[in-house]
């Protein structure tokens, strides 16, 4: 005798759940060491620009232009300090329309590490500095700004003015992040 010839309407046999249930946990896994990691690198960066060495160029941009410009600055063939500053967000001086400028500003002080952690304790100078690029920065136009020679005098200007407040030479000023809003 032969068996019933299987019909077209009858249902699929059922899956179990175990491949759902393995790709749920290897999903949530790969997330949570993925959000590990990420929050790991974060503080690492929180941690080195906390001891005045601007991180590893990860937070913005990731091609590292922080760390190579601190190694020239620190031990490289300029010497002398690096003193981060930090990010400015400002408001540009154009009449035209409201436009705003968002940089991340370090100064690179012909002196010695010693001479800046003496800076960085005393903090008064560090915030005159900063007030001071504030200022600087508010003054600027974004047609100005949007051009290498622009940016130079922008520099040869941050470099003068926080020389004084610092009482150390600028040598340089350089900039990780520069955003001109349009």
């Amino acid at each position: 005798m032969s068996a019933a010839p299987k019909s077209a309407d009858a249902p699929a046999p059922k899956r179990g759940k175990l491949p759902l249930i393995i790709g749920l946990v290897v999903l949530l896994a790969g997330g949570g060491g993925g959000g590990y990691f990420w929050w790991s690198r974060q503080q690492a960066v929180k941690a080195a620009e906390a001891e005045g060495k601007g991180g590893h160029g990860e937070a913005k941009g990731g091609h590292g232009e922080k760390a190579e410009h601190a190694e020239e600055a620190e031990g490289g063939e300029h010497g002398g300090a690096l003193l981060p500053l930090s990010t400015f967000t400002v408001n540009l001086a154009d009449t035209e329309a409201t436009r705003f400028l968002r940089t991340n500003v370090q100064l690179v002080l012909d002196a010695d590490e010693d001479a800046l952690k003496e800076l960085e304790h005393e903090k008064l100078p560090i915030a005159r500095a900063r007030s001071i690029v504030l200022e600087v920065l508010a003054q600027q136009k974004s047609g100005d700004l949007s051009t290498p020679e622009g940016k130079d005098a922008l520099k040869k200007a941050i470099a003068e003015k926080t020389a004084k407040a610092l009482h150390h030479k600028v040598s340089d000023v350089l900039f990780s992040d520069f955003v001109i809003q349009f």
